[in-house]
């Protein structure tokens, strides 16, 4: 005979079905839908069973309810890694660049060189084109020496 597992049952469950039946985010429903099982009387292996997960997985979130309730079911993200280059620093190094004819490899082994930060050229594309809106163009040589009007004489003759 499988052990039972206890659940904190002070919520109410025609609530908890209610909570269930409204939840829009598959994960928190995922979970609920354990909860529910559990508060029938059915076993963590038949749960696990059930919804395709570990046993550990239900345990988890059993123990999580019983701390939290629905609060402690609901994922809860920390926000990832902090950027190597501030929101600042990259507004800074979009201004030294605008208008010099820098392509993206130049760019990031520019911060490389400057800010000691080893970026993929991906990142830096992703950052410069998608984030900050830096038109395409490929850079050219320019005769420094060329009149500002050669083109219009040019097109005269």
């Amino acid at each position: 005979m499988p052990k039972r597992s206890h659940v904190d049952t002070t919520y109410p469950k025609d609530a908890l079905d209610r909570l269930y039946r409204s939840e829009h985010d598959g994960r928190v429903k995922e979970r609920l839908l354990a909860i529910v099982l559990l508060y029938k009387g059915e076993s963590i292996t038949y749960t696990a069973y059930t919804i395709q997960v570990t046993r550990q997985t239900v345990t988890t979130w059993l123990k999580s309810w019983n701390k939290a309730g629905y609060q402690g079911i609901k994922p809860s993200f920390s926000g990832g890694y902090a950027p190597r280059l501030s929101q600042k620093e990259w507004d800074e190094l979009v201004e030294q660049i605008k208008g010099k004819g820098y392509d993206i490899e130049q760019v990031r082994q520019k911060i490389q060189k400057e800010k000691g930060v080893a970026y993929t050229y991906k990142m830096v594309w992703y950052k410069l084109r998608k984030q900050y809106k830096l038109p395409y163009g490929k850079p050219y040589m320019q005769n420094q020496k060329m009149p500002a009007e050669a083109a219009k004489e040019i097109k005269k003759k």
